[in-house]
């Protein structure tokens, strides 16, 4: 009975939720021949209060046996902070702006969210069963058997629970629950909802990133014009000599 009262945890760890909304859309800057993505990034450093913390544990045991002491302070230091903008020619743009600009594969993943988000639609009537057969397994069982149900209470509680995880998992694994996650896992990676008001971001590997980013747009999209400026200009042509006879 008691492993039987873990299905509802396991089952809900392993939940597959509904279809994820149709991600933001980010409305992005005028495209420009032969603009840029240039990151600019400042740093300043700041003496600052850092917490430190200090453990001293009795012989024999080890940082986090609950016999150790943690002592914690406080310790004032120099904290370095990074800030980074970027600007598409010469027009600011927000992070997430830059994010959608320099993911190449932007628009495949925000259809890849509707795609699968469709076909996961499948899994949500199983899902809905299974939830309520589990809920009904653990709370009406206990009640009838509590009245006196006896048999017919432990049959409703073991019915429940194995009913209602089997449904769960069909749904999860016959009716597309397994696109739900993937669906869900994809558009948390491009929401940029949140980042559509920064103007700039904190932080040395974002900064680095963004540099690595940016260079690899610029590459990409870079004109004919600064391709040519790349290719050294062909050699001259040299005429023939003419070879001079000298009379006597």
């Amino acid at each position: 009975m008691k492993n039987l009262l873990l299905l509802p945890t396991v089952f809900l760890v392993a939940c597959y939720g509904a279809a994820p909304p149709k991600p933001p859309v980010v409305p992005l800057p005028p495209t420009e021949d032969g603009a840029q993505i240039l990151v600019h990034t400042e740093s300043h450093t700041t003496y600052e209060n850092v917490q430190k913390q200090a453990t001293s544990c009795p012989q024999g045991k080890g940082e986090g046996d609950p016999s150790c002491t943690v002592t914690r302070y406080n310790v004032t230091e120099p904290v370095t902070h990074t800030t980074s903008a970027a600007t598409y020619g010469t027009t600011p743009i927000t992070y997430a702006q830059f994010k959608v600009m320099t993911d190449p594969q932007y628009a495949q993943k925000v259809d890849a969210v509707g795609d699968l988000g469709h076909k996961c639609q499948r899994a949500n009537v199983p899902r809905y069963i299974g939830l309520g057969m589990l809920a009904a397994g653990l709370l009406v069982g206990p009640i009838i058997s509590a009245e006196g149900g006896g048999g017919v209470g432990t049959a409703v509680t073991y019915g429940g629970l194995i009913g209602g995880g089997v449904s769960y998992a069909a749904g999860y694994f016959a009716f597309g629950g397994r696109d739900c996650v993937e669906a869900r896992a994809i558009y948390n990676s491009i929401d940029y909802s949140a980042a559509m008001g920064w103007n700039t971001v904190e932080g040395a590997d974002v900064a680095t990133e963004m540099q690595a980013l940016a260079g690899q747009f610029n590459q990409t999209h870079s004109g004919p014009t600064a391709a040519s400026n790349d290719e050294a200009p062909p050699p001259a042509q040299v005429p023939p000599r003419r070879r001079l006879k000298m009379r006597r």
